[in-house]
């Protein structure tokens, strides 16, 4: 399964993802993963399982799983020096894109979490506006004079960008193995007149998806995670195996329980992978 979490910050999203199938390799570029390995729901999803957590130190080659349950690469933003220049995405970039796909070629993998997949686009972004930066500067570093210096990436270049991280999605799907994508949420703009005539962004007051248009094309399950009365409620937003169950609310989601909501909402003839075999289905 392809599963989407989207939601705002501590709504569970990364304990959710965390709660897929085992074993799990992860790749953390919001850094805090501690957090929600290690806390309220600990006890539940995460006591006793062989957690292995990998600094990032710029070289994929050696890197591995091992026996672990779960291995979780972290992949911190490069810090920024200079305020056009842009630095070490590149490596970023391609320390993930070979981890991922070593993982996806393996079989004993079942699982695979990017959290979060907005964050892995931006890295992308900002790879490939570094990579044209470095046109302007010859072998030895230095400026050339004629070279124009460019800031940011115009957006016919964001195609590039947005192919990559499609090529995640497609290649799970390919190969049929786990993917959850975490994202984060936006606000909504809008076109709209202004009083003088020209064309202007305005909130429209919700909150959507941030990262690449049309993500829920390429996904089997989007859920999205909310917090209510200091409980963790995910609403399916999209629900490629029975369109009947959109909008259906989870309380506590994990994976097994979207798990077997999709077998009893399709009666039995989808049978994804669970980390557990049996787990009680609670919804609204």
């Amino acid at each position: 399964m392809i599963l989407s979490i989207e939601g705002d910050e501590a709504t569970g999203k990364t304990s959710l993802a965390y709660s897929a199938p085992l074993p799990i390799v992860g790749f953390a570029l919001d850094m805090g993963i501690e957090r929600a390995i290690y806390g309220g729901r600990y006890n539940d999803l995460f006591k006793g399982l062989s957690i292995n957590i990998v600094p990032y130190d710029k070289e994929p080659e050696g890197k591995t799983w091992g026996d672990a349950d779960i291995t979780i690469f972290e992949l911190p933003p490069p810090i920024q020096l200079d305020s056009t220049l842009v630095v070490g995405n590149v490596a970023l970039w391609n320390y993930f894109i070979q981890l991922i796909a070593k993982a996806l070629s393996d079989p004993q993998v079942m699982s695979i979490v990017v959290d979060t997949m907005t964050v892995a686009r931006r890295v992308k972004a900002s790879a490939h506006l570094e990579t044209l930066q470095r046109a302007a500067f010859d072998q030895a570093g230095n400026r050339i004079p004629s070279a124009n210096l460019r800031e940011q990436l115009i957006q016919i270049e964001y195609g590039k960008v947005n192919d990559s991280i499609r090529d995640v999605y497609t290649t799970a799907a390919g190969v049929r193995k786990n993917l959850i994508a975490v994202h984060h949420l936006t606000d909504e703009r809008q076109d709209v007149v202004g009083k003088d005539g020209k064309i202007e962004q305005a909130l429209t007051g919700k909150r959507i998806l941030e990262g690449l248009n049309g993500t829920h094309r390429f996904v089997d399950i989007a859920l999205l995670t909310e917090k209510s009365g200091g409980e963790i409620k995910g609403k399916l937003l999209k629900d490629g195996y029975n369109l009947a169950q959109e909008g259906t609310v989870i309380e506590n989601p994990t994976w097994d329980i979207v798990a077997n909501l999709v077998s009893m909402g399709t009666g039995g003839r989808i049978e994804l992978d669970r980390r557990e075999k049996a787990v009680e289905v609670s919804q609204s």
